[in-house]
């Protein structure tokens, strides 16, 4: 009874180890709330990704260790959404606008151990706001982790919506911060 058990969780296990892997996507939802307070805010517009790698799920099993890239337009599809976010604030973006507003990706990772019967995934967000003004400079970082473990073999789509759910929790908290709002409204 204990052999032909062990020998279907080795099928299982080898047969789930050799399906090819997809690159991740992170899509998050930006959703209209909380209330951002732009009112009429003329400043420039850019999120820019400045992680070492674009790498967004790396797998150790072992000592081998997979890296999964991201979709290469991830970024560009997450910066109309909150474009189309500010604008519905009231922002006039405009790319000749003394005041710049940044979102700097800088972590956006998550880190996967499959072990034989079980995978724990570690995953992190790191955004950083910046505005430049001919006033001054303001920054800011927001963050988020998250952790969990399941059975059996890592699955990257679990994981993309892990990495979405966390994305739109720090996306929530910048949008939710009066600070850099504020500093915006003040200085464009």
């Amino acid at each position: 009874m204990k052999l032909p058990l062990l020998c279907l969780l080795t099928v299982l296990l080898l047969s789930g180890c050799a399906s090819p892997h997809r690159p991740l996507f992170v899509n998050p939802s930006v959703t209209t709330e909380p209330q951002l307070q732009l009112n009429s805010a003329r400043f420039q517009w850019q999120l820019q990704d400045k992680r070492t790698k674009p790498v967004m799920l790396s797998i150790q099993t072992g000592d081998q260790l997979i890296n999964l890239q991201n979709k290469p337009d991830w970024r560009s599809k997450l910066q109309t959404k909150l474009q189309q976010r500010f604008q519905q604030a009231g922002a006039r973006l405009d790319p000749s606008a003394s005041t710049k507003l940044q979102f700097n990706v800088q972590t956006l990772i998550a880190r996967a151990k499959q072990h034989p019967l079980d995978h724990e995934v570690h995953s992190e967000v790191v955004i950083e706001v910046t505005i430049s003004s001919p006033a001054g400079q303001y920054r800011k970082r927001f963050a988020g982790n998250s952790s969990y473990t399941a059975p059996f073999k890592v699955d990257p789509a679990s994981v993309e919506r892990e990495l979405n759910q966390l994305t739109e929790r720090v996306l929530h908290d910048i949008l939710s911060d009066q600070h850099w709002q504020k500093y915006l409204r003040r200085h464009a």
